[in-house]
């Protein structure tokens, strides 16, 4: 029966990118412990299911070599093979090729990639190491219609027959590597007294199998792995009926284990070794054949399970059996994948609604009618329910881009002839999805710059006192309304006077304005365009770009970067991140008849300041705020308004910006609201200073304050 499986295709692909993932950061984790058995466990488990989701779609170069590589993976899982930097590097290699397949089966290319070499070369791996181990001459690998001297089997599987080996074979299993042909045959004649006359090997005609299918404790796409299951021995054959039914195969209403009755000319074996390669299939057991009066419909039924599951909308992603409930029926947890457009399109659709919200208070605050106060209060509070419910579904644990960095640190760093420990914290802190997306290659570029200019070489670090091996941290943590992201390194840090000569020397500053800065203000030269302080130029630094793209980016995204270093002792990067992008609390101000939004994650208070309280230091104006001198910006002339802003008091918003704070003068404080954040035009978004808009209760528009880029 040929069956199209495509609609599976995207699921696929974002399971094969996870567990790539997770092989990379596993193989990082046994580089540094190559003795770990449940790191190289974990390892070949993710390979196996890889391979076998890889053999159910049809993807044969990509199952080809997932199985080489899972012969490898064996031998080190077994001992027979001993981790060495060279095998780390070269499934480190067959990962990238992978990772390449995979992204080419996303993007539906055609061109063919020559998986040879690496095949080749762990295939020299597998066999050298194996016959060395054994005393042995090194095997030849068998055809594809031989015997393979190594079976794939599911790892729980393979784990299970490793810890009891001297135990007696389950009902329907036959022994994996039969020694002699006596052994074979020996064990060839057990299974057949088991299941009575089904055929084995070279026997012919259609006879009845009865498959008792396992799947894995964990497996959580049970209805997909039925539908796979079935569809595969639709083409060996004839399902005749199950149990339980169909339609509580298709609804999941079974455990772990389900019946199949099927009727084929294929061998026992071809049969088994057939649905081993589905992934999360943890056993397939042979009962004794029976004679089982079938009705036709339930037969029709059966052989439909396939075209059924095809004709489904969607794919859901069921959760792992928990245990029982009450009534003794399985408990399970599910969960859809959403596209994140559609979850833009609520988040839009939320925010129509908060500014209607806010027109509907601003009314019945003028109105003063009891029955709409009341009805009013009780949406309220349906509101504030439903937004937060959908900020939480864009909330994702920085854990999914944090994944891919130790394996990139690992590769710079061999090539830069480096020694550097990598350490990440806070990977559960969230964010929303979008700012999620736009922050990897920031803090890419932070991580290679760490690598590159902050660590040192090991003679360098000896020399100074300090262990050979390198330190960066990738730390995650909340900060009040945001999320701080940290990068640091325990290298050389920033000279300040070094930059500062730089950047007179290229005429960033004059001599004078040098001798007047200060070392807080060295990021201000390390994010120009075209500045960098390497003294060679390298495949990873020394062109002057990152840093600037790094500041540019977080403040696009309603950030900012902020840098601190110390000769000698390291260097951090913060990048200060909003929880989201869609909605913020926001504090009102007004000058003239305009109304502006500062978002109130940068406003430390508010205070009202007298005219004769402000005071010049070299020719600008300050206020003294609890024994603090904070530099005093007038936004009424930052908009090329005339006058001041007033000649009794006025009211001033004290913000904190990198590591300074700044009090700004307005006319009137209008109060806190949340606010919809809505882009700015591409033509207005080079006006700097502001950083979106919004539409207030009253259907006014206001413009949302971009504090970082204000004042810088």
């Amino acid at each position: 029966m040929d069956i199209d499986i495509s609609q599976y295709k995207e699921l696929f692909i974002s399971e094969a990118q996870e567990h790539l993932e997770a092989l990379n950061q596993s193989m990082v984790d046994l580089e540094k412990d190559p003795g770990n058995p449940d790191v190289l466990t974990e390892i070949f488990r993710s390979a196996h299911t890889l391979k076998g989701m890889s053999a159910t779609m049809g993807f044969d170069q990509l199952t080809e070599l997932s199985h080489e590589m899972e012969n490898v993976l064996d031998g080190l899982r077994s001992g027979d093979i001993e981790v060495s930097t060279d095998i780390v590097d070269l499934l480190f290699g067959c990962f990238d090729m992978l990772g390449t397949m995979v992204a080419a089966i996303a993007e539906e290319s055609e061109k063919s990639l020559d998986t040879k070499p690496l095949i080749e070369a762990l295939r020299a791996v597998y066999a050298g190491e194996k016959g060395a181990v054994a005393g042995i001459e090194p095997p030849v690998k068998p055809e594809k219609k031989a015997k393979p001297k190594r079976k794939s089997k599911p790892a729980p599987a393979r784990a299970e027959e490793e810890a009891k080996q001297e135990a007696e074979p389950e009902v329907g299993e036959v022994p994996e590597e039969p020694e002699t042909e006596e052994a074979e045959e020996t064990a060839e004649e057990a299974l057949t007294e088991e299941v009575g006359d089904i055929p084995l090997e070279g026997e012919a005609g259609e006879r009845t199998l009865r498959l008792r299918v396992t799947l894995d404790k964990d497996c959580v796409l049970k209805s997909v792995r039925v539908f796979m299951i079935f569809k595969k021995l639709s083409q060996m054959g004839r399902v005749i009926t199950s149990r339980p039914s169909v339609e509580d195969l298709e609804d999941e209403k079974f455990d772990r284990s389900f019946e199949v009755i099927f009727a084929a000319e294929e061998s026992l074996e071809a049969v088994r070794r057939a649905l081993l390669t589905i992934a999360e299939v943890h056993e397939i057991e042979v009962l004794r054949a029976e004679e089982v009066e079938v009705p036709e419909e339930e037969e029709e039924k059966a052989g439909e399970i396939v075209e059924e599951e095809q004709e489904r909308p969607e794919a859901v992603d069921a959760g792992a059996f928990d245990g029982a409930g009450a009534s003794g029926a399985p408990v399970r947890t599910q969960s859809v994948r959403v596209n994140i457009s559609r979850l833009d399109n609520l988040m839009n659709l939320i925010g129509e609604l908060v500014i209607n919200r806010t027109r509907l208070q601003e009314i019945a605050s003028s109105q003063n009618i009891p029955e709409l106060k009341e009805a009013l209060a009780q949406t309220a509070r349906l509101t504030a329910d439903l937004q937060d419910e959908v900020m939480k579904t864009r909330m994702v644990p920085v854990e999914r881009i944090f994944n891919r960095f130790p394996r990139m640190v690992r590769d710079l760093a061999k090539s830069r002839g480096k020694e550097v420990d990598f350490v990440i914290e806070g990977k559960d802190i969230e964010l929303d999805r979008t700012i999620l997306d736009e922050i990897s290659d920031p803090l890419m570029h932070l991580l290679r710059n760490a690598v590159d200019h902050g660590i040192d070489s090991p003679v360098e670090r000896e020399a100074r006192g300090k262990p050979r091996r390198g330190s960066i941290k990738l730390i995650a943590r909340r900060d009040r309304n945001y999320v701080s992201i940290e990068v640091s390194d325990d290298g050389q840090g920033v000279d300040a006077l070094k930059i500062f000569g730089l950047a007179e020397e290229r005429g960033f500053v004059s001599a004078g304005e040098t001798k007047l800065l200060t070392e807080e203000e060295t990021l201000r030269f390390l994010a120009m365009p075209g500045f960098s302080s390497a003294e060679e130029v390298s495949g990873v630094s020394g062109r002057g770009v990152g840093l600037d793209v790094v500041k540019n980016k977080v403040e696009s995204l309603g950030g900012m970067l902020i840098m601190q270093s110390v000769k000698g002792e390291g260097t951090n990067f913060a990048l200060k991140l909003p929880l989201t992008l869609a909605i913020i609390q926001a504090l009102l101000v007004k000058v003239e008849d305009e109304i502006y939004a500062i978002p109130l994650g940068v406003v430390a208070e508010t205070a009202a300041i007298s005219s004769h309280e402000v005071k010049y230091v070299s020719n600008q104006e300050v206020i003294f705020l609890r024994d603090e001198t904070l530099p005093l910006m007038r936004l009424r002339h930052y908009l090329g308004l005339p006058g001041e802003n007033g000649q009794g008091s006025f009211p001033v918003v004290v913000v904190e910006v990198a590591l300074k704070s700044v009090a700004i003068a307005v006319d009137e404080l209008m109060g806190q609201q949340e606010i919809v954040i809505t882009s700015l035009d591409r033509f207005l978004k080079r006006v700097r200073g502001f950083g979106g808009a919004t539409i207030l209760g009253t259907g006014e528009l206001a413009l949302i304050l971009d504090i970082p880029t204000l004042l810088s």
